[in-house]
């Protein structure tokens, strides 16, 4: 059972993820910064709870353990497509629903292009946990910083809401998307004001590393031009970060 497995310094385990420290760092992610504020607010309380996420390159095969002493049995996920809502035909987030089905959860559609911050913090107070799925990183960052859901959707995350995100949705929360962009095409998307992710992971979580998705030519590029200067966080499609407070390791996905 995954939850068995001790949480670790991702630094232990650089077989599974290369992470490279970068001596000029992108400006830290706003929500760091409001997880650190959210401790200091009163000397005397303690936070009774801490982000809990479950990062996947592809496949879903650790939700279950994950959830298993996180969200009730027979969890309802609230599951955002909105990554893929550019593509025609994203056959990838049906099998990811799918999926979560036969594992017996069910889930409820939640599109961030039609909801407004309100509406989508209230839906996140009425499910067990979230789930992002694939697409283009840069898409969905983009949606999220203009319609401003990328706020309720950070402070889910703060308050302990399980957060699962497969491809897109693992690299949304980590410290930046930039060297994503020899992934994923940047053109497909509107411009960005800025490339910082949601800072919930200390560095880039680059999924698909194994090559099986779009080719390892475009892995080892994204090394190439980013390794020195970025902490690069490889997902092979048969592994997942799982991210709990400050602490991590890389399970079987």
């Amino acid at each position: 059972m995954m939850n068995s497995l001790p949480l670790v310094d991702l630094d232990t385990v650089p077989r599974f993820a290369r992470n490279r420290l970068d001596p000029a760092e992108p400006a830290p992610s706003p929500w760091a910064r409001r997880r650190v504020e959210t401790t200091c607010r009163d000397p005397c309380a303690e936070l009774t709870t801490v982000p809990e996420l479950l990062l996947l390159s592809r496949w879903l095969n650790a939700v279950p353990d994950f959830l298993a002493t996180r969200a009730p049995a027979n969890a309802t996920i609230g599951f955002i497509p909105t990554a893929s809502s550019i593509y025609p035909d994203p056959a990838w987030v049906d099998l990811d629903r799918t999926t979560l089905h036969d594992q017996g959860f069910s889930t409820v559609d939640l599109d961030l292009e039609s909801l407004t911050p309100p509406q989508l913090e209230q839906a996140l107070h009425s499910v067990d946990a979230v789930f992002v799925s694939g697409g283009n990183v840069f898409h969905l960052l983009g949606v999220l910083r203009r319609t401003g859901t990328d706020h309720p959707l950070a402070d889910a995350i703060t308050r302990g809401l399980p957060y699962l995100g497969a491809s897109a949705g693992a690299a949304i929360v980590g410290s930046d998307i930039q060297p994503l962009g020899l992934l994923d095409d940047p053109a497909e998307a509107l411009p960005l004001d800025s490339t910082v992710g949601l800072g919930f992971v200390d560095g880039v979580v680059v999924p698909h590393a194994d090559g099986l998705v779009g080719g390892i030519g475009r892995v080892n590029a994204v090394e190439r031009a980013f390794g020195a200067t970025h902490r690069l966080l490889l997902l092979r499609d048969d592994q997942a970060l799982l991210v709990s407070g400050d602490t991590s390791v890389v399970v079987p996905g």
